[in-house]
């Protein structure tokens, strides 16, 4: 397979990095020296802007003796400053519902959440005190961060109100209690929030499955009647859902995780309900996103959720993005950000376990942190390519930065993790390159940059030893494919690659002056 590239023609902007933001999952580990570590790698290896938490109000909201609303931000701020020391950009999600204002404080999960939390799930006693509770944490983080900082946030209203997350334990069921109550708590949030400044971007509904609660939610804002204002529709800046390719379940029924279900999911369920109430334009955030659902769930109760520990997921989620950045400017699809799920890592026990997370317990480097680091790179122009033939699962990115250097990523994937892929031989030139450049090939695949390899070549060891922790963390580091070089490329550039299987390629070419 030849793919040529043309580094002089006309480029196609990438209007935003939308593929690399994380939902950080418990929230209240920002504060912990685990959640930390990760946060602060997440920032060092620059890969992800905006990171999705909880505002966690019951934290913040109490009662006093005599009855009236008491506010106690510390921990709040303790979060936030440090996320923005870090240089991220947060979406705050207002959730879940303050036991001093619920209607009933003892309607609780029954999951049992980080440091035995359990998370309530019923309408406030009160819309008012609810509206007044979303005035009062807006009110206090743009006096404490400025207007300026806060208007580039995301706020949004509940998680999942289609699930239990939201007045009762029936899910995938848009009944007659879920869809107005939403719709009624939305209203009073949007109308508190917006009280401080109409600046400040909100939505909803974050909603995990149910595509007739989106569109009935939609048509709320359009043309219901606000119960906030009396009114008809309500504010929205965004809406926000959440895309899963599979549930683990379905594995047994030999499916598996779907690109082409994810990107459909996005393009012809939830962008087409939003252009169906005059929403084309308004911006998309597919806040939780993930290969596979379930947080929660392991290699215990679903062994192959195995995927996500191996360089499987990586080539799905390069192979994810090249196709949405094609398929974006056709569509016309306003999305901005896709956020992927890190959750179950406070259950971590031991190593490779397969939950949603970008480090073992260990603190091993998963393939798919390594891919985000990747992706990262990647410049905001894109350049045209053409190819002499189509090979299935072979695909490629090429990119140019503002700074003149060409990030070029190039994948091998199919989405059965479980088939015996053999390799693919690419032969890529870049046409058109003038002058000096400092040339790097970084490799992601079964035997570069993956940890989880190395960890099964050792025995899997519960308990490594010192060597044995070393070796796992050197090997889960990003890797060159060979030694950079420097080379005077006089019209071209061109490199000969053996694919493997679920393998990427990313190669980085800097101008020298």
């Amino acid at each position: 397979m030849h793919i040529s590239i043309k580094a002089t023609d006309d480029q196609t902007i990438i209007k935003t990095n939308f593929w690399n933001h994380i939902h950080f999952h418990p929230t209240d580990a920002i504060e912990d020296i685990w959640g930390k570590r990760i946060l602060e790698k997440v920032s060092q290896d620059q890969v992800a802007k905006y990171v999705r938490m909880y505002a966690m109000l019951e934290d913040i909201i109490t009662r006093s003796p005599g009855g009236e609303l008491q506010y106690d931000f510390t921990m709040n701020d303790h979060r936030l400053d440090y996320l923005l020391g870090l240089g991220f950009k947060p979406l705050i999600c207002y959730n879940f519902m303050p036991r001093a204002i619920a209607k009933n404080p003892l309607q609780l999960s029954k999951l049992e959440r980080y440091k035995g939390k359990r998370i309530n799930f019923s309408e406030p006693a009160d819309y008012l005190e609810w509206q007044e509770v979303a005035y009062q944490y807006a009110k206090h983080v743009t006096e404490r961060y400025g207007i300026d900082e806060v208007k580039q946030w995301y706020m949004h209203c509940w998680n999942e109100p289609d699930l239990h997350y939201w007045l009762s334990d029936q899910t995938y069921e848009v009944h007659e209690e879920k869809l107005p109550a939403y719709c009624r708590l939305y209203d009073h949030f949007a109308a508190g929030v917006k009280r401080v400044s109409s600046a400040i971007r909100i939505g909803g509904p974050s909603a995990c499955y149910n595509r007739s609660f989106v569109d009935a939610f939609l048509r709320h804002t359009r043309e219901g009647r606000n119960d906030a204002t009396g009114e008809v529709g309500a504010p929205i800046d965004f809406f926000s859902v959440h895309v899963y390719s599979i549930n683990p379940a379905e594995f047994s029924k030999g499916q598996r995780p779907s690109v082409k279900g994810i990107v459909e999911n996005i393009f012809q369920e939830y962008s087409d309900i939003a252009k169906r109430h005059g929403y084309g334009d308004l911006e998309i955030i597919a806040d939780e996103w993930g290969a596979s659902s379930n947080g929660f769930s392991n290699v215990d109760q679903f062994p192959d959720l195995i995927f996500r520990e191996t360089e499987y997921f990586p080539a799905f989620y390069v192979r994810m993005v090249d196709t949405l950045i094609r398929e974006m400017p056709k569509r016309q699809i306003p999305l901005s950000k896709m956020m992927i799920c890190l959750s179950g890592q406070h259950d971590l026990d031991r190593d490779f376990e397969g939950y949603r997370s970008f480090f073992t317990l260990n603190d091993y480097k998963k393939p798919i942190y390594n891919g985000y680091v990747l992706m990262a790179k990647l410049g905001d122009r894109l350049l045209t390519h053409q190819t002499d033939q189509i090979e299935a699962g072979v695909g490629v990115i090429p990119t140019k930065d503002d700074k003149g250097c060409y990030k070029i990523a190039l994948y091998y994937s199919d989405d059965d993790f479980s088939k015996k892929l053999g390799n693919k031989r690419v032969s890529l030139r870049l046409e058109g390159i003038q002058g000096r450049y400092r040339i790097r090939h970084y490799r992601l695949d079964h035997t570069h940059s993956n940890a989880y390899t190395m960890y099964k070549e050792l025995g899997s060891p519960s308990q490594p030893t010192q060597q044995q922790r070393e070796a796992i963390q050197q090997a889960g580091e990003l890797k060159l494919y060979y030694p950079e070089y420097t080379a005077d490329l006089q019209g071209s550039y061109e490199e000969h690659i053996v694919l493997t299987g679920h393998a990427v390629s990313f190669l980085e070419l800097e101008p020298l002056r």
